[in-house]
């Protein structure tokens, strides 16, 4: 999944992150070389039981809410600043429809949301998808794609790759992305995990003649337990 010169480029990256992780308060980056990226390896079982882990945890977590009000506001602010009319939007791994609810209020246009799990259409607005896979009726569609559930895709390159095919000429990827989605925190049930520091290579290695990253938006408040955002915005590629 990573190629060759992605690895090169993390590597060297290794050499300029030092400074850069003691400025935002974290461990030297020698504590951290062998945990900047991370993905899991669901062996003989692959993607089926990729799927069958996350429709699992799904179903146990239902009624947990990792998205928050404050971010969502803070998203629909900038939006609202770079697109001229935000006509519709798409939230992928929105498990209970949080998300597409609060910024269907927040910015006054219809809001779908996906969710791997058979559970997604017992909540408003909510369809039963992969967010890995193409449906032919988004594509072109939205003025903006939101999610902070990247690290729950067992193919991150795909997923963006699906995600910005899903965008209006002028719309924009939301990637919410904090501490909690860095290698420390992936699992079986997070399988894919990235220090939010090497984000913006990830991002430009795999987003190549696709999209590139327009943006980074630090808000300033905090996740609960203090945990600081990252906010990585995508536009397809001019």
């Amino acid at each position: 999944m990573i190629r060759v010169g992605l690895r090169g480029a993390i590597a060297g990256m290794k050499r300029i992150l030092s400074w850069l992780l003691s400025r935002y308060g974290y461990k030297p980056v020698n504590e951290y070389q062998d945990k900047l990226f991370y993905q899991h390896d669901y062996g003989a079982g692959g993607y089926q039981k990729y799927k069958d882990v996350q429709t699992l945890h799904n179903k146990r977590k239902i009624t947990n809410v990792w998205a928050d009000e404050q971010t969502l506001r803070f998203i629909s602010d900038y939006l609202r600043q770079q697109i001229p009319t935000v006509t519709a939007g798409l939230c992928h791994g929105t498990r209970n429809g949080f998300e597409q609810k609060k910024f269907s209020e927040l910015l006054g246009c219809p809001v779908m949301g996906t969710d791997i799990s058979d559970t997604a259409i017992t909540f408003p607005n909510s369809v039963q998808w992969d967010f890995h896979e193409v449906n032919p009726e988004w594509i072109g569609r939205f003025s903006f794609v939101y999610s902070n559930s990247l690290d729950q895709a067992f193919d991150p390159q795909k997923a963006l790759k699906t995600w910005v095919g899903q965008l209006a000429d002028n719309g924009l990827v939301i990637v919410e992305h904090t501490m909690a989605h860095s290698p420390s925190g992936a699992s079986e049930m997070d399988p894919f995990g990235a220090h939010p520091l090497i984000m913006p290579g990830l991002l430009f290695e795999w987003g190549r003649r696709l999209y590139r990253l327009k943006d980074i938006l630090y808000p300033a408040h905090t996740k609960a337990g203090g945990l600081k955002i990252w906010l990585f915005v995508v536009e397809k590629a001019r």
